[in-house]
């Protein structure tokens, strides 16, 4: 037997206010089923079951959410179109072509599944609350198939965002980096081929390309920490009692109170809210306490660079970059202990310059928008040779008279050539390639584009000290929360179970973590000519 009760209220198109609380005429439904005769009186066990079904109109709401919906995408495509135009003038192109229509697809995409997030988000958590804080009977849980509606919009929005991460990988495993190696010769050493410079020492170079291999998964979030505390708090303290299909809230339930099913619309907003709640907290802590007074791995980065003597030259696009001016403001790195405590001190008690790129300025960190003229230079230098490098060589190869040894030889001619053609070019001494170093606009932050032509001289826009992290995980903290956010629920949402989803939920970070650290490995290989081996 199952009785249907049906509220009046939440019909589109009706005036509800003397509705709120009353129901239609209960409907009853009996199933049964003929007994034989011959069984009566034997004491055959016959299963009887009773069921109550609450109802309600879900037209309104679904309209509202629908309404939501469509406003949210298309604020998403707009703000995907911008991207892609920026991304076009950062890459020099002349026309629109196929592939920029597919940088739209991508870009808008990943807003899209921003939107449908936040809107299937900010709906499942209003039904909760209000439904469990009714005084009078206003809202019901939805049916089973009422909730595969939200169910689709989630998993839709899931793998929009796994194609916005695989963009973005693509994006950070084939952007350009090389090192930029300040040190100069200390002086001349006699050798069988006659006086020569004496060589400098490639192992600061390694150092810093070793420290910029380890920051490119540094994130905000400590994923085990957050997984920890999201399961904790769902399972054990028992937040996820709340997820009943009943009006009652407990944490827990005893051996005799009645346990009501699982709304799977309540429990993603328990386990989005939860999981969002403790991520927001991790990100004051970390941003506004750990970061100021315990380590700051991305400025400790260009520190680090100014010590070695070292700047990074960074082309996310093919016009547009980052650049950390690592130049040694004592003019030389490769010293002794004594002479590097000495440094120290000097600049500790303002005894020698800043180390800003400009002088008497501690701006060590700018955003690129590089003449055409300059990435052509560079890459006629680099091109032939970096289909080859990073590339492992049988142990005959690297021998002094392997095949590898000529292409070694050529690789270090174009890292001394390309060496010296960005030392010139921060130093303003090419002829027809110039910067000038200005602030970006204030649309040009909201943006983040540039709108000014950069065709005969680039431009070099301060920022806040660590825009390169747009190319590392850190600055992209926003899409790998989201996406471990719905995959945590996606898998809670099939299995019902917070502590599976939880295991699984740290396993595919790790997994995303380790292909990262590989796909990052190898291009910074390819791209700076350090050989693979030297990094750890």
């Amino acid at each position: 037997m199952t009785l249907t009760v049906r509220l009046q209220n939440g019909q589109t198109g009706e005036n509800t206010a003397n509705k709120e609380g009353r129901i239609f005429p209960p409907y009853l439904q009996i199933k049964y089923l003929t007994a034989k005769e011959e069984d009566i009186g034997t004491g055959i066990e016959v299963d009887f079951s009773f069921s109550t079904v609450y109802t309600m109109p879900q037209e309104k709401f679904s309209q509202d959410v629908g309404i939501a919906m469509a406003v949210f995408g298309v604020m998403a495509a707009i703000w995907g179109l911008v991207r892609t135009w920026s991304w076009y003038k950062r890459t020099g192109r002349v026309g629109i072509d196929f592939l920029t229509l597919i940088k739209f697809v991508l870009y808008s995409m990943g807003a899209v599944g921003n939107a449908f997030f936040v809107v299937m988000m900010g709906a499942a958590f209003w039904f909760l609350l209000f439904f469990k804080n009714q005084g009078i009977a206003l809202l019901v849980p939805q049916t089973r198939e009422q909730e595969n509606i939200y169910v689709i919009y989630i998993s839709v929005a899931f793998a929009l965002k796994v194609i916005d991460l695989i963009h973005m990988f693509i994006m950070h495993s084939t952007i350009d980096i090389f090192l930029i190696d300040w040190e100069r010769p200390k002086g001349m050493t006699k050798k069988e081929e006659g006086v020569v410079e004496e060589p400098v020492s490639i192992w600061r170079t390694y150092f810093v390309a070793n420290e910029w291999n380890e920051i490119q998964t540094f994130r905000k979030i400590n994923t085990i920490f957050q997984i920890m505390m999201v399961v904790f708090l769902l399972h054990v303290v028992g937040f996820e009692n709340y997820a009943t299909r009943d009006a009652y809230s407990r944490l827990h339930f005893s051996d005799t109170n009645y346990r009501a099913p699982y709304s799977l619309v309540f429990r993603f907003a328990l386990g989005a809210t939860v999981y969002l709640l403790t991520g927001i907290v991790q990100w004051i802590w970390f941003t506004f306490f750990y970061e100021r007074f315990i380590s700051d791995p991305v400025r400790e980065f260009v520190d680090l660079c100014s010590m070695a003597n070292v700047s990074v030259y960074i082309m996310e696009n093919y016009l547009y970059g980052y650049y950390i001016h690592g130049r040694s403001v004592h003019g030389k790195a490769d010293t002794g202990l004594k002479d590097m405590f000495d440094n120290l001190k000097r600049e500790e008690n303002n005894m020698c310059g800043q180390r800003g790129l400009l002088p008497n300025t501690d701006q060590q960190t700018f955003r690129m928008a590089l003449p055409r003229r300059m990435r052509q230079q560079y890459d006629k230098i680099l091109l032939p040779l970096q289909a080859q490098a990073g590339q492992p060589q049988s142990r005959m190869d690297r021998g002094p008279s392997g095949q590898g040894a000529s292409q070694f030889e050529k690789a270090v001619t174009a890292y001394e050539t390309v060496n010296r053609l960005l030392s010139s070019f921060i130093d303003h001494a090419l002829r027809d390639i110039d910067y000038i170093v200005k602030d970006k606009l204030l649309f040009e932050n909201i943006l983040d584009a540039e709108f000014e032509d950069t065709t005969l001289r680039g431009h070099f826009y301060n920022d806040s000290g660590h825009s390169f992290d747009g190319v590392l995980f850190y600055g992209n903290e926003v899409t790998l929360f989201i996406f471990d956010l719905l995959f945590f629920n996606i898998v809670d949402l099939i299995a019902q179970n917070f502590v599976l989803a939880g295991v699984l939920t740290y396993v595919m970070t790790q997994l995303i973590v380790m292909l990262r650290d590989f796909s990052g490995k190898k291009n910074l290989a390819k791209k700076t000519l350090v050989d693979e081996r030297f990094l750890i």
